[in-house]
């Protein structure tokens, strides 16, 4: 989706992306919060004035007049009388006017109201359906299927797909494997019971034999499957030197390769879509590359999805609009993220400008997500 962003305060034609912050710094107190808006009562034709101003703004990027308020709603009012709606409207900070002549536009304040007042988010297509059943239903493993997500999420809503994995510090080794490759080398494979997998070269000793790397993994096996995914490295290093003595060569050498297994590296980060930022012409150059360079800063990415998916309720999508976003220069974007559970809880979202489609962006991470979880249980269940 090529679209321009509006921001709660601003006077301005479409607000613009400024930056990105992508380091934890103290930054000031989000500018709107959801609650504010979810306490406004409108009566039924300020309703659906501010519902048509967000619909027409979302299609068009153009400021919104009371006359084509009347022809898109069909109210039996004058243009005056909508006119004098829009302007309470304002007045309570859920529209804005950019310019003197123009029509409005939603703040923040005005896109929060609508997706509270957005109950039921309208049902995929069939066809939509069947693409998110067949993509996501069809993978072979984890992993394959959390890239997938993002796939699907990016191509049926035009924005930027997220998804990040289970932490890996939480989940536990499944299987472990040492396998020969050469007369000096062997790859070891990890797998953890998310379905996170690590493989690694081990350069092996001189003299090693088959036979050697066979009780290697026979040991490897015994010591080391069901422990904390993030304890593998120190178990490994206490097991070099409690191995036979013409093993602990060998071990040492496993357990230098398998240093890289840290706890720090807490999620597997799935990005998609960055194309629909580059496709957007109201995105200046600077502004998209600090953008672009925010996807780039997984730990980054996997907090804030991971913040913005603790809604009140887990079986259903969230909403962080503009300025309730955390990081500062985010806060002329949208974020609906949603939770599943394998193990531990990942997250997925879609990212986008304010100006976005909200009811097809949590139709969409809501479908997917239960799709997601449904093929999750099937693998877990098959030993995928």
């Amino acid at each position: 989706m090529s679209a321009a962003m509006s921001g709660p305060d601003r006077r301005t034609a479409p607000v613009q992306v400024t930056g990105t912050v992508i380091v934890d710094v103290p930054v000031a107190a989000p500018v709107v919060m959801a609650a504010e808006a979810s306490v406004v009562e409108l009566d039924e034709r300020k309703r659906i004035v501010l519902r048509a101003v967000v619909t027409e703004y979302v299609a068009t990027g153009q400021p919104v007049g009371s006359a084509h308020v009347v022809a898109a709603t069909g109210l039996e009012v004058s243009s005056a009388t909508v006119r004098s709606d829009m302007g309470a409207l304002e007045e309570l900070q859920l529209i804005a006017q950019p310019h003197t002549s123009a029509g409005r536009i939603p703040t923040d304040r005005g896109y929060r109201w609508f997706v509270d007042d957005l109950r039921n988010a309208p049902e995929l297509d069939s066809r939509q359906r069947e693409v998110i059943e067949e993509l996501l239903g069809s993978a072979r493993d984890v992993e394959d299927l959390l890239a997938r997500t993002t796939t699907v999420l990016s191509q049926l809503t035009r924005l930027v797909s997220l998804v990040i994995s289970p932490a890996i510090e939480t989940s536990r080794l499944r299987l472990i494997e040492l396998v020969g490759l050469g007369p000096l080398s062997a790859l070891l494979l990890l797998v953890s019971d998310t379905g996170r997998v690590e493989k690694h070269t081990v350069d092996l000793p001189v003299g090693t034999d088959e036979r050697d790397v066979d009780r290697v993994r026979s040991m490897l096996a015994d010591r080391l499957v069901g422990r904390r995914f993030g304890d593998v490295g120190p178990a490994l290093r206490l097991l070099s030197d409690e191995a036979p003595s013409d093993l602990r060569a060998i071990v040492r050498s496993v357990a230098e390769v398998a240093v890289d297994v840290r706890e720090d590296r807490v999620h597997q980060v799935f990005v998609g879509g960055q194309s629909a930022l580059v496709d957007d012409l109201s995105l200046q150059r600077e502004e998209l590359s600090r953008l672009l360079q925010l996807l780039e800063e997984r730990d980054t990415l996997a907090r804030m999805l991971e913040e913005a998916a603790q809604g009140p309720d887990e079986g259903s999508p969230t909403v962080r609009i503009g300025g309730e976003n955390a990081i500062a220069d985010l806060r002329t974007t949208s974020l609906v993220a949603q939770r599943y559970r394998l193990v531990s809880a990942g997250s997925l979202g879609v990212l986008g400008p304010t100006r976005m489609d909200y009811g097809s962006a949590l139709s969409t991470v809501r479908a997917v997500s239960d799709q997601l979880q449904r093929t999750l249980d099937d693998l877990a269940e098959h030993g995928g």
